[in-house]
């Protein structure tokens, strides 16, 4: 056992003792009166939400120098960033999604609008998380494991919601700048402020420049983001809110061998050619009350996410210099139509929503998806400590496939549409024994629909290959969950079991009846429903206000077991998915001694992680500390370290590829910055 593995495992033991021992000097339940919106599409108070989630607010993000939205989800509960290398690859895991699957498991929203994707198989195209900036985020929702009925396909892991500052509130005028190890610099100007009684406006921007740990690597950025609220009256109000990001990234590093670790683990051998990410989303939500008890909320929206990148190759053939321009883009529009109805023993809720989403690719292959939408959720209060909640969703996605002919490929233009119809639905027994406590019990079937591109196959005809649609069928999944939460003096504790199986997983195989191999022109694939996975796992959660509230302890575990069964040649395998963090626990400290004084630590332990080639790569821990000072009632100045006790670790490796060379992705060491903020 190594001795992160050691040091991990003694202070998830001391920190749970701790919080079972200590106990607040000020019995308060501010936990639980804390609003959550992800889990019905309405604001509903945490003690009275029926499942497990979590909220990170802006006050926990804001003076731990977070610079990604990657840095706030890493402290998070259950949450696991799955990074095969350079960072334009990282993706978000909940659940043991695993490497393959994360990508289209896990449901990311900004406001309510999703950013995964829709061409799955794109391999430098990922969640675009990360073009958010954090100074604007107000919260962040995290519900594990679900969520079907609300919001569609692909929700097996569960819904992150990254939900930005635009609430009213009073004049406020906020800077800051930010500069830190690998030649890293920010600068963040907000304003906001009533303009009216009744109308409020704000405005954010952001420029940042970094230099990264690898050698030569560098990216620049920008965010520019506001909200306009208007109160059309007591019953009425609307808002938009748009935001504009962009960052490029020059000279991206790429694997080094171990060899070349040892001489330099910072240095970048073949530098990437420079790449360019943009998003920009604006969306409308107008809220009526028509009565005391019935409350609607229409939400028209657009969101558009861009890869660019252009450089230059040697030709493997000619063995001649050739040009290339990768290009991609996501377009997303659409509305989200919701109700509900509360009666005197429950709540009704129901909608429709509409979406357009459209990928067009280097190739001006485009590749769209235009799903109808209608779905309730009931939840009935039978007695006092006794509820149940059920809903249920139906979808139609009509595809809209155009693909270009290839005469390299001798392959014949394609363009066909093709609709599936996909369902799922909820059950929720729950039972409220206390004023703060709540044990539930939760089944639900959900569904991952297939994206454009994956029903579609290459198929030989005589000596031309040409596209064809085929009968691929959303994948299945069931969960079956037990959960409790409460508040025990004064300190809210949650726990959860989970056991998700999933079928009809899609399997991309390639067939070679003539005897070409891939790398040849001509080649087959198709898309089938073939593999299943079954995935278990505990998640644990508690928070302690001590001294007076000068001292806030958290804590978190969660374990997962995931191991998916493949059928290959006739015969049947059950491995351990790759890319899943099966421990993760994060103790978490905010001590203020002084008034005008605050640290944090945070302790973040992950337990070996399986790579594609079957080796386990080490476990880590990386502890991070930070403090905060206000010298005014204005002005503040934060600063931290990183990687507190330097730990040399990899974001990915494998000691068996490259012919045994290794592939290497180097994280960066301790590391420290400084931060100073002004607030009116």
């Amino acid at each position: 056992m190594n001795a992160g593995s050691k040091v991990g495992k003694v202070a998830m033991v001391l920190s749970f003792v701790a919080a079972l021992n200590l106990h607040a000097t000020d019995d308060k339940n501010t936990k639980l009166e804390k609003t959550i919106v992800t889990s019905t599409g309405f604001e509903t108070q945490l003690k009275d939400e029926v499942k497990n989630a979590y909220i990170i607010t802006s006050e926990e993000i804001k003076d731990r120098g977070y610079t990604s939205v990657r840095e706030v989800l890493e402290r998070s509960p259950g949450v696991y960033i799955k990074d095969s290398g350079d960072a334009e690859y990282e993706e978000i895991d909940m659940r043991g999604q695993g490497g393959r699957y994360s990508k289209t498991n896990v449901k990311t929203l900004v406001n309510g609008m999703s950013l995964n994707v829709l061409k799955a198989g794109h391999g430098n195209i990922n969640t675009p998380f990360n073009l958010i900036p954090v100074e604007d985020i107000e919260r962040i929702e995290i519900i594990p494991g679900g969520g079907s009925v609300l919001y569609g396909g692909g929700t097996p892991g569960g819904i992150i919601n990254i939900i930005t500052k635009k609430n009213p509130s009073d004049f406020y005028a906020r800077a800051s700048s930010k500069i830190g190890s690998y030649s890293y610099k920010d600068a963040t100007l907000s304003i906001g402020g009533l303009a009216t009684d009744n109308l409020f406006l704000s405005f954010s921007a952001k420029g940042f420049d970094t230099k990264h740990y690898r050698e030569g690597q560098k990216t620049t950025g920008y965010h520019f983001g506001g909200a306009i609220n208007y109160q059309i009256n007591d019953n009425q109000s609307i808002t938009v809110t748009p935001n504009f990001f962009s960052q490029k990234l020059e000279n991206s590093a790429d694997y080094l061998t171990k060899k070349q670790v040892e001489q330099n683990r910072r240095q970048v051998i073949k530098p990437g050619d420079p790449s360019k990410y943009s998003k920009f989303d604006i969306s409308l939500d107008y809220a009526i009350n028509f009565t005391e008890n019935f409350e609607t909320r229409i939400m028209p929206y657009y969101l558009k996410t861009k890869f660019d990148r252009e450089g230059a190759y040697i030709d493997s053939y000619t063995k001649k210099p050739k040009s290339y321009h990768d290009k991609f883009s996501d377009t997303k529009f659409g509305v989200k139509l919701k109700n509900r109805l509360k009666y005197s023993s429950g709540e009704f809720i129901f909608g429709y929503e509409y979406e357009d989403i459209y990928d067009k690719l280097t190739q001006n292959d485009k590749l769209g998806k235009a799903i109808h939408s209608i779905y309730f959720l009931e939840k009935h209060n039978f007695t006092d400590w006794f509820s149940l909640s059920g809903g249920a969703r139906y979808e139609r996605a009509i595809y809209d496939v155009q693909r270009p002919e290839s005469k390299r490929l001798k392959r014949a233009a394609f363009s066909n549409q093709k609709n599936t119809n996909s369902t799922a639905f909820e059950l929720i027994p729950n039972f409220k024994y206390s004023d703060t406590g709540n044990v539930y019990l939760k089944f639900e079937q959900g569904f991952v629909s297939p994206s454009p591109q994956e029903l579609v196959d290459v198929a030989t005809v005589g000596k031309r290959t040409q596209f064809q649609f085929n009968n691929l069928k959303p994948e299945k999944f069931k969960t079956y969950e037990a959960g409790f939460k409460d508040m025990f003096f004064g300190q809210f504790v949650s726990a959860t079991l989970f056991k998700t199986d999933t079928t009809d997983m899609i399997f991309l195989r390639w067939k070679d009846p003539a005897g070409h191999g891939v790398s040849q022109s001509i080649y087959d694939r198709e898309y089938i429903n073939l593999d299943q996975a079954k995935r278990h796992g505990v998640e644990l959660y508690s928070e302690q206000y001590l001294l007076s509230d000068k001292l806030k302890l958290s804590e978190s575990f969660s374990y997962v077991k995931s191991k998916a069964t493949y059928e290959r040649k006739g015969k049947k395998v059950t491995e351990d998915i790759p890319f899943v963090a099966k421990r993760k626990f994060v103790f978490s400290v905010d001590y203020s001694p002084i008034k005008s004084l605050n640290i944090y630590t945070d302790f973040k332990y992950y337990s070996k992680i399986l790579n594609y080639s079957g080796e386990y790569m080490n476990s880590k821990t990386i502890v991070d500390l930070s403090a905060k000072y206000n010298f005014t009632k204005n002005f503040s100045v934060n600063g931290g370290i990183k990687n507190l006790f330097d730990k040399k670790y990899y974001s990915f490796y494998d000691t068996k590829a490259n012919k045994g060379e290794g592939q290497y992705y180097p994280s960066p060491e301790r590391n420290f910055y400084i931060e100073f903020k002004y607030n009116y």
